[in-house]
């Protein structure tokens, strides 16, 4: 039995050798050798669009139309619009009195109010030409909230609102004062960052310790955050405690 298993065994190993042999190599697309002109490629259809002529964007939009915007924390920046319906209607009501007005630009300072014509903080006047339709407006103050308003002056000092334009806020010319709790520095870390936790017997901690005790001692008087006057404690603006 062992020997006629050994033959079954031989005969099998002999078969696939044989067949094998026979099976045709399998031929890359990467081994075959690419011939001119056998080779397409394929590209996007090119759409031709008919020639459309150029069109230009119109001067006007016949809207009364008011825009302040903020360039800087200095300068702002308005661009307006008024109808000719609406030139008429001023023209008709002031009859001879708008010949000798001048047109004007009235810049408010409406910082943390609610403005409704007569009770902004501030406000200054720039003479325009009648023909312009934008001006830069030097504020003078960064850090405020600013309106527009573009009229006539007439020459007894009266100013006829004719446009009002949308409220700005100019940004601060440096970093901002006010500090958010949320990010401020817990005691823990606050020690660790500035020296305590280097402990008394360390220099570090000691240098700290000297520098604490020099501030609290000084005479130099300051004024906290609240405006209240006081000697030096040696706190720090970043200094956080935990609440018990």
């Amino acid at each position: 039995m062992a020997r006629k298993k050994r033959i079954v065994k031989r005969a099998v190993k002999r078969v696939r050798r044989l067949t094998s042999l026979k099976k045709p190599k399998k031929e890359t697309l990467d081994k075959q050798p690419a011939k001119a002109g056998e080779i397409k490629f394929y590209t996007t259809q090119e759409h031709k669009c008919a020639g459309t002529a150029r069109e230009e964007l119109p001067s006007r939009y016949n809207q009364d139309r008011l825009v302040l915007q903020v360039r800087d924390p200095w300068w702002c920046h308005a661009y307006w619009e008024v109808k000719e319906s609406t030139i008429d209607r001023i023209r008709y009501d002031l009859k001879e009195e708008f010949s000798r007005a001048k047109w004007d630009l009235r810049a408010y300072d409406v910082s943390y109010i609610i403005f409704n014509g007569s009770n902004s903080n501030k406000f200054f006047d720039i003479e325009v030409n009648e023909e312009a339709n934008s001006w830069y407006i030097d504020t003078h103050s960064p850090g405020r909230s600013w309106c527009v308003d573009l009229g006539l002056k007439l020459p007894d000092g009266r100013f006829i609102t004719i446009l009002r334009s949308n409220t700005v806020y100019s940004p601060l010319a440096g970093p901002s004062w006010i500090i958010d709790e949320e990010w401020m520095i817990p005691e823990d870390i606050f020690k660790r960052l500035y020296g305590l936790g280097w402990g008394k017997g360390s220099p570090f901690g000691k240098a700290w310790g000297k520098g604490a005790i020099a501030s609290m001692a000084s005479p130099v008087r300051n004024k906290d955050l609240t405006g209240k006057k006081g000697i030096s404690n040696g706190a720090s603006p970043v200094r956080k405690s935990h609440k018990k």
